[in-house]
């Protein structure tokens, strides 16, 4: 465990320990949160060195297993060193919900401490449902693996509308929809053609240029009067400024489009507004409420058959998963998601769905499937033109690498990634990527370039 003797998961670790050595022999109740499973291992294996774990995995149906091993499997009394470490299941199910509630004592009169490992949803759930054993619990501990940063996954926004396989598609519309803008007399057609052109510009990672478009929509909207292209500008400037990061201003655009849509009655519109505040919420970590936002507009895909829309909800309900550590329910989303995107034709949201599973993966651990799909999706992003689907390809290939240990070839990726993310303004992921540079480099013991990266990182703090 030398390696996380730093910062806060230093800490944190020392904490548990302590905790433990205090209730050797005598039982007690330790809630600990991990969503990596590779990491949860590690933190383990370290409480070898001082104790004996006996490793317990908990799935569905097993709650009285629970209270079985609780009440009749005691230990020897000469082991005063072990552990019981349950490893619990992405959700809290019903039947392990009644024996964490209802027979949370057993935890104190058993005569060793307990260890439960967790994600953030199922402490979440734990709070939720199961109050009593919440406040039964000894200590609470949050492990953040400061040596791999999360891998950035890619939520999906409302798009182009027409069919395109590659960048020069998308510069042939968009040079056509700006040859309209010069002979149309429609305002309306102004506007559509707008906002199309606003849409492209984002897959190019044209956020702010994107932004400039938008509000020459807007003003033509609000001259018209025109409610529903209203709400539309409105969505498409929330998209620009999520994608720059600043999700709070995104989530008023949307609040504002949702207003609209709910007093015209634009059902179509309102699963759109549900499904951007669902991805700004996941940009700023509120990760319950972007599911619920994105449950809201899957319900309205459904229910008027909007097959993309549904595609769209998927990969944003994966991502969210993907956020609070449940790995496998993100695959799940994101599969669903891809059959579409294969089905429509959908090139930019097929090359999301292989970067979300391949960050899925990335999380399970299993390295060479996440690298198989963050090369789909890199391939994609390069032949399409996306600049932010290209920066995520570099940054979670580099990521891999450096779990794989080839930290010359992660900072080969990395800085790749950097010259796009400055190119587009993405100066949020900026952040992410010097953090992981600099870990990086320390690895490759160079303080000297870790120690650059890390002024990089607090420079843009101050900004």
């Amino acid at each position: 465990m030398e390696k996380y003797l730093a910062g806060k998961t230093g800490d944190e670790i020392h904490a548990l320990n302590l905790e433990l050595t205090a209730s050797k022999g005598e039982g007690n109740l330790i809630i600990c949160v991990a969503n990596i499973p590779v990491f949860r291992e590690e933190i383990i294996k370290g409480l070898e060195q001082n104790f004996s774990p006996e490793k317990i995995y908990v799935k569905e149906g097993d709650g009285d297993k629970i209270i079985h091993k609780l009440r009749y499997e005691k230990p020897d009394k000469e082991k005063s060193n072990k552990i019981l470490v349950w490893i619990m299941p992405d959700e809290l199910s019903a039947d392990i919900e009644n024996a964490l509630n209802n027979f949370r004592e057993l935890f104190y009169e058993y005569p060793a401490p307990s260890v439960i490992f967790c994600n953030e949803l199922f402490v979440s759930d734990i709070i939720k449902k199961a109050p009593d054993f919440w406040r039964y619990r000894g200590g609470f501990h949050v492990f953040k693996d400061e040596e791999r940063i999360i891998a950035h996954a890619e939520k999906e926004t409302p798009s182009v509308e027409f069919h395109f396989e590659n960048k020069e598609d998308l510069l042939k519309r968009k040079k056509l929809n700006e040859d309209f803008l010069k002979i149309t007399k429609y305002k309306d057609r102004k506007i559509e053609l707008l906002l199309e052109n606003a849409s492209i510009e984002q897959i190019f990672g044209n956020f702010k240029n994107s932004i400039k478009i938008c509000e020459k929509a807007m003003k033509i909207a609000l001259e018209m009067g025109n409610k529903a292209q209203e709400a539309k500008c409105h969505r498409s400037l929330g998209v620009a400024y999520d994608s720059l990061g600043d999700s709070n201003k995104a989530v008023e655009y949307y609040e504002k489009s949702l207003k609209i849509c709910l007093e015209i009655r634009d059902i179509a519109g309102e699963g759109r507004c549900y499904m951007g505040l669902g991805n700004a919420y996941d940009s700023l970590g509120d990760f319950k409420k972007a599911i619920e936002y994105s449950d809201k507009s899957l319900k309205i895909f459904l229910e008027i058959g909007d097959r993309a829309g549904e595609g769209k909800c998927y990969t944003n309900l994966g991502v969210a998963y993907d956020s609070l550590g449940d790995f496998k329910k993100a695959i799940e989303y994101h599969e669903k998601s891809l059959k579409i995107c294969l089905e429509t034709g959908d090139r930019a949201g097929e090359g999301k769905c292989y970067t979300n599973l391949g960050a899925a993966y990335d999380g399970l651990g299993d390295f060479k499937k996440a690298i198989e799909y963050y090369e789909k999706a890199l391939k994609i992003a390069l032949e399409i033109g996306n600049k932010a689907g290209e920066s995520a390809g570099y940054t979670n290939s580099g990521m891999v690498y450096f779990g794989l240990g080839d930290f010359k070839k992660a900072i080969e990726y990395y800085l790749n990634a950097e010259k796009i993310f400055k190119e587009i303004g993405q100066e949020h992921y900026l952040k992410i990527l010097y953090e992981n540079m600099a870990i990086t480099y320390e690895k490759m013991n160079n303080p000297e370039k870790a120690d650059e990266y890390k002024k990089k990182v607090n420079e843009l703090f101050k900004k």
